[in-house]
């Protein structure tokens, strides 16, 4: 299910929850992603890449202008043919590399660098993961959506995960990984 340690996922949680803080999700529980990245400075592209890598992350604090890059593939394979896959599976993948900057990038490194695959096993593969689920699905705003669209007892588990689809704006795979995550936590 998950390899990361609920300790460890609670930590993530927290670091979530400072970078979210000013956000009101009284009207939607969509987080904008590119807006949260470049208060930090970052600058979010897209490049054509081979179908088995999503991105990339580059960073250079040492430049006179600060140099923060997060590059996503234009690529994507498609498996369950969902409408909007670019757009979801590039603010996921922009999530995940700000992830492995926030949580693995030692602050006394200046430079740091990192290039993702859709093969992710490693443990801060999985943590930049988990990071990514957490701030587009917020456990507070996706507990609140999953309860109340389950309490219809006519609704079948793929249309609950159709429309969490819609509202969090990630991939139905990516909803099912934070019901995953639910689990873990409760």
């Amino acid at each position: 299910m998950n390899d990361i340690k609920k300790e460890r996922m609670l930590e993530i949680e927290e670091i979530v929850n400072g970078l979210l803080s000013g956000i009101n999700f009284e009207k939607s529980p969509y987080v904008d992603i590119v807006s949260l990245v470049k208060k930090d400075n970052f600058e979010v592209k897209t490049e054509t890449m081979d179908i088995d890598t999503t991105g990339y992350l580059v960073v250079n604090d040492n430049a006179e202008k600060l140099e923060r890059n997060i590059t996503v593939n234009t690529i994507f394979k498609n498996p369950d043919n969902e409408t909007d896959v670019i757009f979801k599976k590039s603010r996921f993948i922009t999530a995940h590399e700000y992830g492995h900057f926030i949580l693995h990038k030692k602050s006394e490194d200046p430079l740091y660098a990192h290039r993702d695959s859709d093969h992710r096993t490693e443990p801060m593969e999985l943590e930049a993961d988990y990071f990514a689920r957490a701030i587009l699905m917020p456990l507070e705003q996706f507990k609140l959506y999953n309860t109340v669209l389950n309490d219809f007892s006519n609704m079948d588990n793929e249309f609950v995960n159709k429309i969490l689809s819609r509202l969090f704006r990630v991939t139905k795979n990516k909803i099912e990984k934070r019901k995953e995550d639910l689990l873990v936590l409760n």
